[in-house]
């Protein structure tokens, strides 16, 4: 099995990277945390990696993960009949979770498609209360998936 990654940068352009992988979920995991590293490094001007969880100058605590407040990129498996997006809109709105975009593919009415959302600025806590409750419509045909979107900037 072959991974790859593709990556557009300002200066190089578009460039692909592959070669043989551990499998799809290992590979996409040390990816990430890759480039999150070179993020970080970016961030601080390093010319070596920057340790992680280590301490700083600064005093700090990690925070509880309720608490962690980031934008987040919804994916739900729903039944393309009117007034789903309503629901789930108003549950969010109800959570004060506003969402930046909304996808969903058409002429599947009635049948399940995906419906993708990102959403602004929220506490992980608060999304993930929201989700249980939205994976709970009759219209929402599998559980939902989520992941906070990280600005490394």
């Amino acid at each position: 099995m072959f991974n790859a990654v593709f990556v557009r940068g300002d200066v190089v352009g578009d460039t692909l990277f592959y070669g043989r992988g551990a499998g799809k979920d290992a590979t996409a995991s040390a990816v990430l945390s890759d480039l999150a590293d070179a993020a970080l490094d970016l961030k601080f001007g390093t010319k070596h990696r920057v340790p992680p969880f280590v301490p700083h100058e600064l005093d700090g605590a990690v925070a509880p993960i309720e608490e962690v407040v980031s934008r987040y990129f919804v994916r739900l498996n729903v039944q393309d009949v009117p007034g789903t997006l309503a629901k789930i809109a108003a549950i969010f709105g109800a959570a004060k979770i506003g969402i930046s975009s909304v996808i969903q593919p058409e002429g599947h009415e009635g049948a399940s498609v995906p419906l993708i959302l990102m959403l602004h600025d929220a506490p992980n806590g608060a999304v993930t209360k929201a989700l249980k409750k939205i994976g709970q419509l009759p219209v929402v045909k599998s559980k939902p998936v989520m992941l906070r979107v990280e600005d490394f900037c």
